[in-house]
């Protein structure tokens, strides 16, 4: 704002709307201008942690709802009219896509967690309340139900037969040590990543795509051994309208749904409690409890 000198000869007054081109160069700053535009967007960039100016918990279990359930179903749908030897790839690039997507559809209004691992951990780093975290797992669980039964209507028996109502399964010649592994430390990468990407800061633009590009490389790297679930939402609901729709004589004894299915509960469980710990003793810059 400029302030105009007092001229005691009115004429000489300068009219505050003829400036030149020069005074406009010198009185402008474009580096305050762009640095202040770049503060209004990151605005924008989808939360994980809870804020005073927030949704209320029935519109976030509601985000948390829908984003498994479209969670779910992509990740199952995709298997259908996939060949057998692009299938790991096909499977990690559409569920690290359909992370991408949702965590920036629904991260303002929820955080997108999309995964109860994730919420456990960031129940442990302190920044979602418990009885928060505990609507949102449930929600989850719920939302992961309905896409899997969603998938059964979207597909005739004979499809949804050939991509076993797309459970996750440890693979052939792969015993539950070896898929407990798998699922602890992918599930340690994936919500290491979250914790530093969209919990610790609110500014990063790019979390979205770090946690999609995330699941790709950790579906690439153990999709065969245990499916890479790293969610125990994901593998929840499809497992038990497989075991409900499927008939008998269809469940390989080696593939039977609940068999080591516990792995995609505790192996996502330990490998939050690991990220948390190693975020709250060596990364956390703000730690602070949600009551």
């Amino acid at each position: 704002m400029e302030v105009c000198p007092v001229y005691p000869d009115s004429e000489n007054i300068p009219s505050p709307m003829v400036r030149s081109a020069s005074d406009v160069i010198l009185n402008s700053d474009p580096f305050n201008s762009t640095m202040e535009n770049l503060k209004n967007s990151s605005d924008i960039v989808p939360k994980m942690v809870e804020d005073e100016k927030d949704y209320t918990i029935y519109s976030k279990c509601a985000a948390e709802f829908i984003a498994v359930l479209l969670f779910v179903y992509i990740g199952s749908m995709q298997a259908a009219g996939v060949f057998l030897h692009d299938g790991v790839l096909h499977a990690a690039f559409a569920h690290g896509v359909a992370i991408f997507v949702l965590a920036a559809t629904f991260g303002g209004v929820s955080g997108a967690h999309i995964n109860p691992a994730v919420t456990f951990g960031i129940a442990l780093v302190g920044r979602i309340s418990p009885i928060h975290a505990v609507c949102y797992v449930v929600s989850q669980l719920l939302g992961s139900v309905f896409g899997a039964l969603l998938v059964r209507i979207s597909l005739p028996y004979k499809m949804y037969n050939v991509i076993s109502a797309g459970a996750t399964l440890c693979g052939k010649g792969y015993n539950w040590q070896e898929g407990l592994t798998a699922e602890i430390v992918t599930t340690y990468i994936l919500v290491q990543t979250v914790l530093l990407c969209a919990v610790d800061t609110d500014k990063n633009r790019l979390a979205p795509l770090a946690i999609g590009f995330s699941l790709i490389i950790e579906i690439l790297a153990a999709g065969a051994i245990s499916g890479a679930s790293m969610n125990p939402a994901r593998s929840f609901g499809p497992n038990i309208m497989g075991q409900v729709f499927l008939k008998p004589e269809h469940l390989d004894a080696q593939y039977m749904y609940w068999n080591y299915h516990w792995i995609y509960y505790i192996g996502p469980i330990i490998g939050a409690f690991i990220a948390a710990g190693v975020y709250r003793m060596f990364f956390a810059r703000d730690y602070r409890v949600l009551a």
